[in-house]
């Protein structure tokens, strides 16, 4: 399962966004969705159960990357920040793929 922790505070502008753009993922993998909250006082927790995500409480930025990997249930984790609003169809897939042939085990990317 691939889990995908994304850091919030007060993201409802960018949120729904990147949302929408994993759930329009060509990705037939399990994944579930984590978003690490330092407190938003915004719509942010409300547009985050609207989708389905997993909320748990965080902080910025790593404080909510670790407490999201906390409650992970993946094998494998993708950090977003709640502006990564554009990702391609193909953006998770291809990641997988390409960990798989390449053994990786961390990456990072701009």
């Amino acid at each position: 399962m691939l889990s995908i922790i994304i850091p919030t505070l007060n993201e409802e502008k960018y949120l729904p966004l990147l949302l929408e753009a994993i759930r329009k993922q060509d990705f037939d993998g399990d994944l579930e969705t984590i978003i690490a909250d330092a407190g938003s006082e915004d719509q942010t927790l409300e547009i985050a159960k609207t989708f389905g995500c997993r909320v748990a409480p965080g902080g910025l930025p790593a404080k909510g990357r670790n407490e999201g990997a906390k409650i992970a249930q993946g094998d494998t984790f993708l950090f977003l920040d709640a502006d990564n609003i554009y990702l391609p169809p193909d953006f998770l897939k291809s990641l997988l793929e390409d960990f798989g042939k390449r053994n990786l085990k961390v990456a990072t990317f701009p």
